[in-house]
């Protein structure tokens, strides 16, 4: 499945980027899962969810729904800081367990680089997923395509040009 010399990377997924897979093609969560390695939704990501039947649709899509800690979800229901209650606790779950956040919210990327969270870009995972072998580079032009379409505001045109180019350079 994967490519030889290709390093598997446990990962978590914040809202902002689950949802714009969900939009685009839900069935490159499975693909990611398989090809670039392990992706965990902490359990109150999946309640603002509106377009899943729940953790068990997204355990079908290859991902794994995981309960924070304790002591961190007490910690972001009572620290008021510039990230939601829910991006908190991927940057806590993150920070616990040594995985890689996948995230576009600049502010969740801001604090997960103070803390050494290390980090991709959602549309990151579709260059990993090509590179890997897992899908080719048209079917990610298009994906990421369909995303900039669903969410102009977050993945403007800019960034899809700029993913383009890095997409084509292979």
């Amino acid at each position: 499945m994967r490519k030889p010399g290709h390093t598997t990377r446990v990962m978590i997924m914040d809202a902002c980027v689950l949802i714009d897979f969900l939009h685009a093609d839900r069935t490159v969560l499975q693909l990611v899962s398989r090809y670039v390695g392990p992706v965990y939704v902490v359990s109150p990501v999946v309640e603002e969810l509106r377009d899943i039947n729940g953790p068990g649709e997204l355990i079908e899509l290859g991902l794994s729904v995981i309960e924070p800690e304790i002591e961190d979800a007490y910690f972001a229901a009572s620290n008021i800081t510039s990230i939601s209650f829910q991006d908190t606790l991927c940057l806590l779950t993150a920070k616990r367990h040594g995985l890689t956040c996948v995230t576009n919210d600049t502010s969740l990327r801001r604090l997960c680089e103070a803390e050494g969270v290390p980090l991709l870009w959602g549309l990151e995972l579709l260059l990993a997923l090509n590179t890997a072998g897992g899908i080719p580079q048209n079917i990610a032009e298009h994906i990421a395509q369909t995303i900039h379409e669903t969410n102009p505001t977050h993945i403007t045109q800019a960034i899809l040009k700029r993913f383009k180019a890095k997409l084509s350079r292979g």
